[in-house]
This record gives C-alpha cells, structure tokens and sequence, in this order.
C-alpha cells in the first residue's frame, strides 16, 4: 500500500484498504479502472462519510490521492 499522495492515518488507510478488498474484485478488477473512488461510511452518526480518490495498482495495492467529506459533492474533481 503506497499513501504518500495523501497523507492519512495508518489505521484510515487500513480501514480504507480493507473497504476497498472488499468489493475489488467485483468492482475495481473487472472494469480495469485506474482511477477509482470509494465512499465510506461510520458507525458513528456523528462522523462525517468520505469520498476517497485512489489509483488501483492492483489488489491491495492502492495510492491515496484525494479525501473529500461526501456533503462536498461540489468540489472540482478535474483537479485530481
């Protein structure tokens, strides 16, 4: 796992990591997809939810590039 991109927690990007495994093989590996996005979700009500931008090298192999709170739905993703 490389999350140089974007600086987040060892325990975010295991959580992240272990959401995107989760569903790689039908979403990701099938589709061939290099740029990829995944909304999380917390337990916690009080937690916001979050879009995460990764570049998909391959099972469990995944660069961090962008995080957005999902109420920002606005942002420019032209800049990722």
């Amino acid at each position: 796992m490389n999350n140089e991109s974007l600086r987040i927690t060892k325990k975010e990007a295991v959580k992240v990591t272990h959401e995107i495994n989760s569903v790689w093989h039908v979403r990701y590996q099938k589709k061939g997809e290099v740029l990829c996005v995944i909304e999380t979700h917390s337990n916690n009500v009080n937690s916001p939810s979050y879009e995460y931008y990764f570049i998909n090298h391959g099972f469990n192999d995944y660069e961090f590039t962008a995080k957005f709170p999902t109420e920002d739905r606005r942002c420019n993703r032209h800049e990722l």
